[in-house]
């Protein structure tokens, strides 16, 4: 279903309240606050605003002078297959890419997926670190980090992938890999420090320093986890193991701990700097920790509440379905009677209505929409259905849009619907003579607008043509007289006089469509 259903239905609503937001507007204009009023942060804001806008202006403009022409062949190539490799680099590492997070197994499934890349990747880096570190490398210590490395990865991914995939198997994956990688970024450290460092001279700063920074990248790593309790864990056993290299590694304070004496002159008297050095890389290492687990918490939590919100919104989807599913077999039903005899009458108040239209002024296009609203009811009801969804336990955003548009469709047919059922009543009533003042009054309420109007007058001109079981059928005089006469207090004035002034051809358009679909 297109637009044009959805167009419809806001075409034929009645605008009897005030919007919201103008509401609002003037109740706060009535308090003395001007709601168009700007703070200096206001002006500040758009002073950035407007800045963004002019440079970004500024560089397109440039772009196109620099590229008058279109891209060459090869740079198209170039950038479909950048496209191509960032797709699939995407997908790679991607934690939620085709995943249901309402289940946990699949979750922790494809974060291990994802963590096992970010892994390989590490790898490498840890290898090129071992390389590097020195002029002349250990290569049986090497070996011995990519044997290491690869019974791991080989481990993680036979854990990972073995089916039954369990909850239990993913998250044994998980702290397999969270140690690992820790325990790798330690000992990669360890190697570069206790290694000779070549490369301070060359580069101005010793590649140990990068190293260090491995151990900062592996709780980071970790965190990519969204689990608190995990990061909790590790991070006691990161700090213990941190304050050991501190104080063996990194400033090896055994070398004076002949006494205790003589380890507090050496910290607090010959060499302030190191327990300075020892107590800022702790306190540091704690802040990153603080932070890191701060913001895994609230990941986590809110997380959480993605969750709770997906389970009420797959809950009223399922209700959606069903009630969406109800109103449809409703409408279904309601039609389910419907013979060729009245299928000509819909398509004849079409003709009728439209016609109508035209010669109260109204644009080709809102008349065009009058014919099609007219008869929407025996035309469209098929493709309300939505029997391929029901057995869909989770909706996409496709399903999801598809449904909307049929239910915006059911509501248009729904309208439709009640102004034939008013006709009926309308005209019922007069017959039975139970049409009262409040009779009145109440059915003048229901679709107001001059297109109900339209229709509404077309379709009692067709009841009262055809028969009824509480009257017969009329000819097309009697019909006037009675839509003059009973009926006029339904209508604007002006549209039942164009309707009475050209009612003989009114009365053509409806014995040449009777013949026509005879």
């Amino acid at each position: 279903m297109g637009k044009r259903e959805k167009d419809l239905d806001d075409f034929f609503k009645k605008a009897d309240q005030d919007p919201e937001e103008l509401k609002e507007y003037v109740d706060k204009m009535k308090k003395g606050d001007d709601p168009n009023k700007t703070t200096r942060l206001d002006k500040i804001a758009m002073f950035f605003r407007n800045t963004a806008e002019r440079i970004k202006m500024y560089s397109s403009k440039r772009e196109d002078k620099r590229n008058p022409n279109k891209p060459s062949k090869i740079r198209r190539r170039a950038r479909v297959l950048y496209k191509m490799i960032m797709k699939r680099a995407s997908e790679k590492f991607n934690f939620e890419a085709g995943v249901d997070i309402l289940d946990e197994t699949s979750v922790l499934y494809r974060r291990n997926r994802v963590i096992k890349n970010i892994l390989i990747v590490t790898n490498a880096v840890f290898l090129i670190f071992t390389l590097i570190g020195n002029r002349n490398p250990n290569y049986i210590v090497i070996f011995g980090f990519g044997v290491i490395m690869f019974a791991t990865n080989t481990t993680l991914k036979r854990i990972i992938r073995e089916r039954p995939r369990t909850l239990l198997k993913q998250q044994m994956a998980m702290y397999i890999a969270s140690v690992y990688i820790l325990l790798a970024s330690f000992g990669v450290y360890i190697k570069l420090r206790l290694g000779v460092d070549d490369y301070s001279d060359v580069f101005g700063f010793s590649i140990t320093q990068a190293g260090y920074v491995l151990i900062y990248f592996a709780l980071v790593v970790i965190a990519l986890y969204q689990n608190a309790t995990l990061l909790r864990i590790l991070f006691k056993w990161v700090l213990v193991l941190m304050t050991v290299i501190h104080v063996t590694i990194m400033h090896p304070l055994y070398e004076h701990a002949d006494s205790i004496q003589s380890l507090y002159d050496y910290l607090i008297i010959d060499e302030p700097q190191v327990s300075i050095d020892i107590l800022l890389r702790t306190l540091v290492l704690i802040i990153f920790n603080i932070a890191l687990y701060s913001s895994v918490a609230i990941g986590q939590m809110m997380n959480n509440k993605r969750k709770e919100e997906l389970v009420k919104r797959r809950d009223m989807e399922s209700d959606f379905k069903a009630v969406v599913g109800d109103v449809f077999d409703v409408i279904s039903v309601f039609n389910a009677n419907t013979r060729s005899e009245e299928r000509q009458a819909a398509y004849r108040v079409a003709e009728i209505a439209s016609r109508l239209g035209n010669i109260l002024g109204l644009s080709p296009n809102v008349c065009t929409e009058i014919y099609d609203y007219s008869k929407i009811h025996v035309d469209r009801t098929k493709d309300l259905s939505i029997v391929e969804y029901e057995n869909k336990d989770v909706l996409n955003e496709k399903d999801y849009q598809v449904i909307r548009e049929k239910t915006i469709l059911g509501s248009v047919i729904i309208k439709r619907l009640q102004l034939k059922q008013k006709s009926e009543d309308v005209v019922r009533a007069h017959f039975e003579k139970t049409a009262d003042r409040s009779f009145t009054e109440r059915m003048k309420k229901i679709q107001r607008s001059q297109e109900g109007q339209i229709i509404l007058l077309s379709e009692m001109y067709e009841i009262l043509r055809q028969s009824r079981n509480y009257k017969t059928a009329l000819n097309h005089k009697r019909a006037i007289e009675l839509l003059e006469l009973e009926f006029k207090n339904y209508f604007e004035p002006y549209i039942l006089d164009r309707f009475i002034k050209y009612s003989s051809e009114f009365e053509s358009y409806y014995q040449r469509f009777q013949q026509r679909t005879a």
